[in-house]
């Protein structure tokens, strides 16, 4: 692994850390300024979804913890790109009691080097399949799965999750072998063989 390719995964790695741990300063400082990011209920400025972050962390509804795969990366010059396999653990109330859910996906991240240092550009989750499971009970009640079906299958139980917390799936929700998937990684490609141009 050569260096960059080592502070790269060192960074992405710290993202997870830092966001479940509510390490604000540390979590806005994973991205450039100018960075954005898509996720299953934020689409936009990565400042402005570190302080969303911080307002649902602060009514306390919800226990996150990401797991994090080995990325994938590839570097060109001062670009990157990179995927990594997530898997999100949400814990949460439910009116049947308290539920895990767990959504696995991918981030697929565009990184570039300013002033010497990696940062994140661009994040993109992308979604493949989600569960849930009851915490303190045999099995949940059939009442529970009711009217799931309005979700996408692949974040049905964390679109439900969201929406018990007051917040829903944005509109441009990227799922796995989806359109927009292949236009991400397209960009991407695209943004990554730019990068020998400069």
């Amino acid at each position: 692994m050569s260096n960059a390719e080592s502070e790269i995964a060192a960074r992405i790695n710290r993202w997870a850390f830092d966001r479940d741990q509510q390490s604000w300063e540390a979590l806005l400082d994973a991205f450039h300024d100018d960075g954005v990011i898509s996720l299953s209920w934020f689409d936009g400025p990565y400042a402005g979804f570190v302080a969303a972050s911080q307002r649902m962390a602060a009514v306390g509804r919800a226990l996150v913890k990401h797991r994090l795969g080995v990325p994938a990366i590839r570097v060109r010059g001062g670009r990157a790109l990179s995927e990594v396999d997530v898997a999100i653990l949400v814990r949460a109330q439910s009116p049947f009691g308290e539920i895990d859910t767990t959504t696995h996906a991918r981030f697929f991240d565009w990184l570039e080097r300013r002033t010497g240092v990696w940062r994140l550009l661009r994040r993109t989750a992308i979604y493949e399949k989600d569960q849930v499971a009851p915490v303190c009970r045999p099995s949940l009640p059939a009442e529970f799965f009711a009217g799931l079906e309005r979700f996408p299958a692949e974040v049905r139980f964390l679109a439900a999750s969201l929406e018990r917390a007051g917040a829903a799936l944005v509109k441009g929700l990227v799922l796995d072998g989806s359109p927009a998937a292949r236009d991400a990684y397209r960009e991407g490609e695209a943004w990554l063989a730019a990068a020998g141009e400069r």
